[in-house]
């Protein structure tokens, strides 16, 4: 049965069609890849409340899409790859949302933490666990800062990407916390835990070279050839890809990655930034003002958005693997 034949059509088309907020997706047919790339101009590039929804919607139509796409009017096509970046130049992403988090710890809003981790690892797990869809091939790439929660997001595909400028780091133990959205999960299993206690407790800057020697990173490029290297891997894969594909499966067989490994750590988190005292978050506010120096219109946004409250999606068990 072909794909539109099973009432998926409208997702099909959605697919490029919708607007997803901080996400925007091109598809390149002759290669059959979706290129999804987070997109937050003149904002701090952070996994934010906003983000982490239009990413869950965004996952979830690829995954109700069947792994199709509505390429014109009488086409439709396969997803094979899935390609995860990011338009701001420079960052790939900049980690948690540490203006919201400060100011949920300091008023001791387990709601509000336990809402943005949950929604966070929900997000993470639907590409992890590859939209439940098994012909697609997950890549990142990575073209500049990659800090705590955006490793850890980059980390959900099966081939990481890295332009040579790129730079690693978990910034999280220096106010007293650890990265709780799958670093540990991720890293372990790809490099080792070794590798996992040398970053995360390090609090160190990697170069890509550095990740490339680590295990951490597959493939390192001269800056600005990052999409023709995922080009590249896309045309050479082609011709091995069912086997490519199967060796992800047999790997993830040897050493699964459950949805209760990952809330298990996020509750770990929550707990732990509860217990962070004044002085912890002051240095939370220091990374925080780093930022918004980077980034000034930041605190524009900030002070003419209203606030919204962090609302899990109602189709959130659609993505997860129970």
């Amino acid at each position: 049965m072909k794909p539109f034949e099973q009432g998926l059509v409208n997702y099909q088309q959605r697919l490029l069609s919708h607007d997803y907020g901080q996400v925007f997706c091109r598809f390149d047919a002759e290669q059959q890849a979706l290129w999804s790339y987070i997109h937050q101009p003149q904002r701090i590039p952070c996994i934010n409340h906003e983000l982490l929804m239009n990413l869950h919607e965004h996952h979830a139509d690829i995954q109700r899409s069947g792994g199709y796409v509505q390429a014109d009017a009488d086409t439709v096509l396969p997803i094979r790859y899935s390609v995860f970046a990011s338009a701001t130049p420079g960052y790939f992403n900049m980690g948690g949302d540490l203006q919201k988090m400060a100011a949920a710890i300091r008023q001791q809003d387990r709601a509000q933490l336990q809402a943005y981790a949950k929604l966070s690892i929900d997000v993470v797990a639907q590409r992890a666990f590859r939209f439940q869809l098994d012909h697609v091939t997950k890549i990142s790439l990575l073209q500049g800062e990659v800090l705590g929660a955006g490793i850890e997001a980059a980390m959900t595909s099966d081939v990481l990407i890295a332009e040579k400028q790129s730079v690693f780091c978990f910034p999280e133990l220096f106010f007293n916390m650890i990265p709780g959205m799958g670093a540990y999960s991720f890293i372990a299993r790809k490099a080792g835990i070794a590798v996992a206690d040398k970053m995360i407790l390090g609090c160190e800057r990697y170069t890509a070279e550095e990740c490339l020697q680590m295990g951490l990173i597959d493939i390192v490029v001269e800056e600005g050839e990052g999409e023709q290297a995922v080009q590249d891997f896309i045309h050479k894969n082609n011709k091995r890809a069912e086997g490519f594909l199967s060796a992800q499966k047999a790997k993830a067989r040897i050493n699964p990655l459950t949805y209760d490994e990952l809330k298990d750590i996020v509750d770990v988190w929550v707990e732990n930034a509860l217990r962070l005292t004044e002085r912890d978050l002051k240095v939370m506010d220091r990374f925080y003002r780093a930022q918004s120096r980077l980034f000034p219109n930041e605190a524009q946004l900030s002070d003419v958005a209203p606030q919204q409250p962090l609302v899990l999606p109602i189709d959130h068990h659609m993505a997860v693997n129970q």
